[in-house]
């Protein structure tokens, strides 16, 4: 081009469509609320809320925390429930025999240890993470039932006060449910290291050329969701006060479809904290809400599918709209705009 002349093209692309499926997802759960409350006001009730809704759902919230990072990764763990299962009756025992202090360190450690099992296995072994966590579901819950013999292992009092405690009239359970999720929101959308995760999901061997040490991140992410497993197995074992190795099976699954159900993709690259916190809420709103209307299981079931489905749907429509949106807003930014900068 002429020397008084240049072209100035910056695209800017507007980061809209997590925003708006939240915007949804919130609306979602509104209208859930508003609709059981109205067939049945107690359940609208601060106390109902607090005691049943939250409670019911704080230990796949908080395991859904550090699955969120995981899936973005286009990873996944199946093992979860097992890993918190198996933390719990480690720690009670140890708890049974040489105090609270050494159960509250023996659960942490177990599940740091079953995170890093499942980290050092994909990573190094190079195998497939659904394979991987579906195989140590069935391991950690073989492990927790040959060390029991089959028997219950009963809380102690560390987890009694952790599962049983509220403060100023809120559990204890969602005050660290709340921290955690400022972490994990922070830990993810302001930090390198939450970007290393997305170009994870997006490109494994681009991210790897880039510098970033993609194995260290990876076994982070497991160990990490391990520790957050144990921290739930606080809670569960207080609130129910004693657990079994076959307890809780269904939780992985739950996790999952909380995670989806968030909008983030299990393909990877794609996700958003905030909305897997929303979830959590639809899903313990769901779960009490119909049973306090007397809805049979089977038909809870299908209600529970349809909102998922639903969600989905809404997700993939605000995500062609976006991309649409994208696309016009580049090609607009984009065209030369020239700039005469000769001497007047």
């Amino acid at each position: 081009m002429a020397d008084g002349m240049e072209t100035l093209a910056t695209p800017k692309v507007k980061k809209r469509f997590g925003v708006n499926f939240n915007i949804a997802l919130i609306l979602i759960l509104i209208a859930l609320i508003a609709v059981i409350g109205t067939v049945n006001p107690t359940f609208v009730t601060y106390n109902y809320l607090m005691a049943v809704v939250v409670k019911n759902i704080m230990e796949i919230g908080l395991m859904a925390l550090p699955m969120t990072l995981i899936v973005i990764t286009a990873g996944i763990d199946l093992s979860v429930g097992s890993i918190m299962i198996f933390s719990a009756i480690a720690g009670g025992m140890a708890a049974a025999s040489m105090g609270d202090g050494m159960g509250v360190i023996v659960t942490l450690l177990v599940g740091a240890g079953c995170g890093l099992v499942n980290g050092l296995v994909i990573v190094k072994l190079k195998i497939n993470a659904l394979i991987t966590t579906l195989a140590t579901f069935f391991l950690f819950r073989g492990i927790a039932k040959g060390i029991t013999h089959g028997d219950s292992v009963y809380s102690y009092d560390f987890t009694t006060f952790a599962g049983n405690t509220d403060i100023k009239g809120v559990p204890l359970v969602l005050i660290v449910f709340i921290a955690a999720a400022i972490i994990f929101t922070l830990l993810l959308s302001k930090t390198g290291f939450g970007r290393s995760l997305y170009a994870l999901g997006m490109n494994e061997n681009a991210t790897r050329y880039s510098g970033i040490n993609a194995d260290r991140t990876l076994i982070i992410i497991y160990i990490i969701s391990g520790v957050v497993c144990a921290i739930a197995a606080f809670f569960y074992l207080g609130r129910f006060t004693s657990v079994k190795f076959d307890v809780a099976n269904s939780m992985n699954l739950k996790v999952v479809t909380v995670i989806v159900l968030g909008g983030t993709s299990i393909l990877g690259g794609v996700g958003d904290m905030r909305g897997t916190i929303i979830a959590i809420f639809i899903i313990a709103v769901l779960n009490s809400g119909l049973t306090v209307m007397d809805i049979p299981i089977d038909v809870q079931t299908i209600i529970q599918g349809t909102v998922l489905i639903i969600s989905l749907i809404v997700y993939s429509i605000l995500g062609e709209r976006a991309k649409k949106r994208r696309v016009i807003e580049v090609s607009k930014e984009d065209e030369p705009r020239l700039v005469d900068k000769a001497p007047a």
